[in-house]
């Protein structure tokens, strides 16, 4: 999500940031008596001038910027998925937790470490963790290479002892020769 608030973020500023040098463009086109450059804003000040706050187009206007308004706070208010996992403390004094991308790296060494594994990719959520190890088409039965991941992985866990354990979900491809 906060690369999705860094977009809007970015192209909500870059349309203020444009406006104002639009105004500033026309502001100082006023002053040196030129017409206007890029906004017919004598018209549209005219129009404004003649229209009332209950026509038909003000108040579709003023719907679009309450929905975009509305979906910019949503955006802003939705919790953002925890980048750590915390650890179980040793004592009350001490706060510990590890981030996704270091129990994903962890995650993956453990797979490799297993004889026949040639490659594992992990993926850390809340409460689950994925590792798809890749092996060659040669190597040991899928069972017994599911097995041995399934445990150097949960191992793993266990010994980082995380205060709240995610399940483990291990699936093995076989990968075969070129």
């Amino acid at each position: 999500m906060r690369i999705t608030n860094r977009l809007l973020a970015f192209l909500l500023s870059l349309g203020l940031t444009l406006g104002a040098v639009l105004v500033l463009i026309e502001i100082v086109a006023h002053l040196v008596g030129a017409k206007p450059i890029v906004l017919d804003w004598p018209g549209l000040y005219r129009w404004a001038s003649g229209t009332t706050w209950g026509s038909a187009l003000v108040r579709l206007i003023g719907v679009v910027l309450a929905v975009v308004g509305l979906l910019l706070l949503a955006a802003q208010l939705k919790p953002r998925r925890p980048d750590r996992l915390r650890l179980q403390p040793v004592n009350s004094a001490t706060d510990a937790a590890i981030t996704r991308r270091g129990l994903a790296r962890t995650l993956r060494n453990a797979a490799i470490e297993v004889d026949g594994v040639q490659d594992a990719h992990v993926m850390v959520g809340q409460h689950h963790v994925r590792v798809r190890a890749e092996v060659h088409d040669g190597a040991a039965p899928v069972d017994t290479l599911h097995e041995a991941v399934a445990s150097a992985a949960q191992h793993r866990l266990d010994a980082l002892r995380l205060a709240t354990a995610p399940a483990l979900t291990v699936r093995i491809d076989k990968e075969e020769h070129r």
